[in-house]
């Protein structure tokens, strides 16, 4: 099973070019890197929008996953409102109170798609995650804006945290299954492995930030997709530039 992951795309109002990039140009630029790929789910990584929660913008952003040949799937980031996403792609139905996260088998393969827009998640839906996650005897792909672990890029790992690690390590410790985490938020690509936790970070549609530097360092580049190869003999993963 292919799976494609995109985050990350802080699109603004029609014509907003923000720091110069057309970041509404480089969304159909992966979107058609995607549907070359064809994969059998695309999965938006949160930041749909530019700085916030945005009608206009959301419905913009359904209108092109209208014309994908795969089935899609979004979460929140903390550019989001998860309410506003989940109405405006007619997600609705995994909203709990102003969360949108839910549960969705890929082609059997269990998957766990998480509302990590506030740098954690409610007691709600930590309660349900750990229902999810118990029945579950081998991998598991979480989906969640924010990295769960710190992935060594020094400037988000000190200013904009999940701020839950050691609860997601308390609460994962046990179960008999493997995290396996894919998220964007700090527009890089890192790699982290802690307890039965395997997280990838994956960068930007947009733009990214050094992962060296201690203080905000944007590079620009162009935009990036995750590509996620699950097969019987386990899963493999790598960023395409496009």
């Amino acid at each position: 099973m292919k799976i494609a992951f995109i985050t990350d795309l802080h699109i603004g109002a029609e014509g907003e070019m923000p720091l110069g990039i057309d970041v509404r140009a480089n969304f159909l630029k992966a979107l058609q890197f995607v549907r070359a790929m064809k994969p059998a789910c695309l999965v938006l990584g949160g930041d749909l929008c530019y700085d916030s929660g945005d009608r206009a913008v959301y419905r913009w952003i359904y209108e092109q996953l209208m014309n994908l040949p795969c089935a899609w799937f979004a979460i929140p980031g903390n550019h989001d409102d998860s309410v506003m996403l989940a109405e405006e792609l007619h997600l609705d139905h995994h909203l709990h109170g102003n969360e949108l996260y839910f549960s969705s088998p890929l082609e059997g393969y269990p998957a766990v798609f998480l509302d990590s827009s506030k740098a954690q998640l409610s007691a709600t839906q930590w309660e349900w995650l750990r229902d999810e996650l118990k029945s579950i005897h081998h991998n598991v792909l979480v989906f969640c804006h924010y990295p769960v672990l710190p992935a060594n890029a020094e400037f988000m790992d000190t200013k904009y945290p999940f701020r839950q690690t050691e609860k997601w390590l308390e609460t994962t410790h046990d179960l008999p299954c493997r995290m396996q985490v894919i998220s964007g938020h700090y527009h890089t690509e890192a790699v982290a492995l802690r307890g039965n936790t395997s997280l990838m970070v994956t960068p930007s549609t947009y733009i990214q930030i050094d992962p060296l530097s201690p203080e905000i360092k944007m590079v620009k580049t162009t935009p990036a997709v995750r590509e996620i190869i699950v097969s019987p003999g386990g899963l493999t993963s790598r960023v395409h530039y496009i």
